[in-house]
């Protein structure tokens, strides 16, 4: 008899829960299709078009006075002038091929966009990761940027914690994973200070290029992440199982209460039987469609340490793979 019971209430969960997913389509596509409306009234699409080549040309005017004012005394920091000169130049060729790149782009972002709004007919989500794609394009010299400064960071703090090991008699054991007592010679120890201080006295103007393209990259990623769990709410949101919750309580219960109606004595005790609903975030979380969206990949505390060091950071990862 249990057996029979808890598997109805395993094929009405399951009912509900198909329900939520197709309720969820409907409106994805509903409003897909409004913002393709929207898009296609009164020549949006010419507009946003018109706008994109100037917003670009005002972001790169804005990384050029960025990197003039790090070429220069940033906050009264002494820099090393022929590293920063030469990481400030090198940044402002990638600006300036990147901007040539956009310009070249320029007669065809109108069909891009034209092309790209009739995706919205596949619903809001599916326009909604195609924005997040054309961002991660039309960001690509932020991400390089971003690349460049970080590996050059990176090797620097790997440089100078070898070197700092090589100070205390320990080298970095490959095979074992573990770093062993190691005896140096007069010339090693020479050329290895020489190192040392170079690094050391170069790494303020590595570092500072680092923290600023960082900061860059995290606000696209910020803005992408939000994307995402944009995504990811309209995906698994149990949109029917809430209505349902709210509408007609009773089909979703956990349970049933009694509430004495008369209790008096030398009569028969009345009872009234009530349905006992379930709570809207219980209903959230027990009907909620598993998506394959982005999560944090990271702790906060394992991306701070990355940050420190120099890793790349890729905070979004499918919920199916599996971290290191």
């Amino acid at each position: 008899m249990s057996t029979s019971k808890s598997s109805l209430v395993s094929h009405i969960s399951n009912i509900w829960r198909k329900a939520s997913i197709f309720v969820s389509f409907l409106v994805d596509v509903a409003l897909g299709m409004l913002l393709m409306s929207w898009l296609y009234r009164d020549n949006h699409i010419t507009m946003l078009a018109n706008t994109l080549v100037p917003a670009a040309d005002h972001v790169a005017k804005n990384l050029e006075e960025l990197l003039q004012w790090l070429m220069g005394a940033p906050a009264g920091l002494k820099m090393n002038r022929a590293l920063d000169q030469v990481l400030g130049r090198f940044f402002l060729y990638h600006i300036h091929l990147w901007i040539s790149y956009i310009h070249l782009m320029s007669p065809f972002i109108e069909g891009i966009l034209w092309y790209g709004g009739l995706s919205a007919c596949f619903g809001l989500t599916f326009a909604l990761s195609l924005l997040s794609d054309m961002v991660a394009l039309f960001t690509f010299h932020i991400y390089c940027f971003y690349v460049y400064g970080a590996r050059l960071y990176c090797l620097k703090i790997y440089g100078l914690s070898s070197l700092w090991r090589l100070f205390r008699g320990k080298k970095w054991n490959v095979l074992r994973q573990r770093v062993d007592s190691c005896s140096y010679d007069l010339d090693q120890l020479f050329i290895g200070t020489l190192l040392f201080t170079i690094l050391l006295f170069l790494l303020p103007t590595t570092a500072l290029y680092y923290l600023v393209f960082t900061l860059l990259r995290l606000v696209v990623v910020l803005f992408q992440g939000i994307l995402h769990l944009s995504v990811d709410f309209i995906n698994s949101f149990p949109l029917f199982a809430v209505g349902l919750r709210i509408f007609r309580p009773y089909r979703l219960a956990e349970g049933v209460k009694f509430r004495v109606l008369s209790q008096e004595p030398g009569t028969a005790l009345h009872l009234m039987m009530e349905m006992n609903p379930l709570k809207v975030s219980t209903v959230v979380q027990t009907y909620r469609t598993p998506t394959y969206s982005c999560y944090p990949k990271d702790s906060w505390v394992a991306l701070m340490k990355k940050l420190f060091v120099g890793e790349l950071i890729y905070p979004w990862r499918h919920k199916s793979t599996k971290t290191d």
